[in-house]
């Protein structure tokens, strides 16, 4: 009785043990199916990798004949190769006289400047002479009024003996012929100390007419060698512009028919060069599926024909630019190339297919975003898309 008893219970836990993990597993199910983060994908309708290339246009800078010429169709260049050159000999000639007057202007102005500087020190010389000359005359001027006075006094005194017939009558001349003399004298130094003040007035006002002269000279000259300089400066710059370089390293793209000895007119087309640049991914995407949801900043993968990408891997990339209008009833995409698969050369031309990352969402979101287009194609009148726009991907952190 027991044995079948413990028998029984073992077949009815088993049966309960049966009905316990489909229920974990849809609870595991439901769980993913709502919190899990899944990355959508738009994919693009073509893609290639291309070079993303600048084109110079070489013009003629000025009108002149042509008289060396390097342009070759497709041949390489590099940044500053001279491509042709202009006539130039009229502009050398030019270039040469500006050249020799500049040159010399240097002399000219050296020896204006000496003479102003020793007519400066000249002048604070004669200033000083004329201090020095100015006091000697004021010295004798005072020496020769004190001998007035006392010749004035004695004169005086005498006159007075004189009136009283105590002195004689020669020695009264005497002193009155002396005291002419001091007078006489006294005039003469007084108009000799006029005279050094005149002559020191003239001889300075003299030399600072000199000197304002020199400097006005000296500004002629400096204005002349700035001018020559200024000539100098541009008549090269004009040499220079009729040898013209090669604006960038890269391709002559585009040549004109010109030979040496056509004379060509400034802004005629002589060539074209196209200078190389970054490759890039130009992806073309579908409006629909393009407009609003893929902008820059965005990462995205590429699919390269001929290289599987279970074997060599796919090129990650970053969505540069993305075009505002369709052209041809599609959208250009652009991507920077961030990292290539090993074994893949990163070459113009290849083509593939490019996905973009457009946005995160749960599994339960993108049922029920399906669902709202099932329903709504039918009552718009439109069929079902053959297939979904985005492409659906678990992302790292899903479950």
């Amino acid at each position: 009785m027991f044995p079948r008893t413990v028998r029984a219970l073992v077949r009815g836990q088993g049966r309960s043990a049966v009905w316990l993990l489909p229920v974990g597993l849809f609870a595991v199910w439901g769980v993913w199916f709502v919190q899990a983060r899944i990355t959508v994908y738009e994919p693009s309708v073509q893609a290639r990798l291309e070079v993303h290339r600048e084109v110079y246009a070489v013009d003629s800078p000025v009108e002149g004949r042509l008289v060396k010429t390097h342009v070759e169709l497709h041949r390489k260049v590099s940044a500053g190769e001279v491509l042709f050159e202009l006539a130039q000999e009229q502009e050398a000639r030019q270039l040469a006289e500006a050249e020799a007057l500049l040159k010399g202007q240097g002399p000219q102005l050296e020896a204006a400047r000496a003479e102003l500087e020793a007519e400066q020190s000249a002048l604070q010389a004669q200033q000083e002479r004329g201090t020095a000359s100015a006091d000697e005359a004021r010295a004798r001027l005072s020496e020769a009024e004190a001998l007035a006075r006392r010749a004035l006094e004695e004169k005086t005194r005498t006159e007075q003996l004189w009136a009283r017939q105590l002195v004689s009558e020669s020695e009264w001349n005497q002193v009155r012929t002396e005291l002419e003399r001091v007078q006489a004298a006294e005039q003469a130094a007084r108009a000799a100390l006029a005279r050094v003040k005149t002559d020191g007035t003239m001889q300075s006002t003299e030399r600072r007419v000199r000197i304002a002269a020199l400097r006005r000279d000296i500004a002629q000259l400096e204005s002349a060698e700035n001018v020559a300089r200024a000539t100098v400066e541009r008549l090269r710059e004009e040499l220079e512009r009729r040898v013209v370089r090669a604006p960038a390293d890269g391709l002559l793209g585009e040549t004109s028919s010109v030979r040496v000895g056509t004379q060509v007119k400034a802004g005629d087309r002589i060539a074209t060069v196209v200078a190389g640049g970054d490759v890039r991914i130009v992806g073309q995407f579908s409006p629909a599926t393009a407009l609003g949801r893929v902008r820059a900043g965005q990462k995205a993968r590429m699919k390269l024909e001929g290289f599987a990408w279970t074997e060599f891997g796919l090129a990650q990339a970053t969505v540069v630019a993305v075009a505002s209008e369709a052209r041809d009833g599609l959208v250009r995409v652009e991507l920077s190339v961030d990292e290539m698969p090993p074994g893949v050369p990163m070459e113009h031309g290849l083509q593939g297919t490019v996905d973009v990352a457009v946005e995160e969402a749960t599994p339960l979101r993108l049922v029920l975003r399906a669902l709202g287009r099932g329903i709504g194609g039918p009552a718009r009148g439109r069929p079902l898309p053959s297939r979904a726009p985005g492409t659906l991907e678990l992302s790292r952190g899903g479950g």
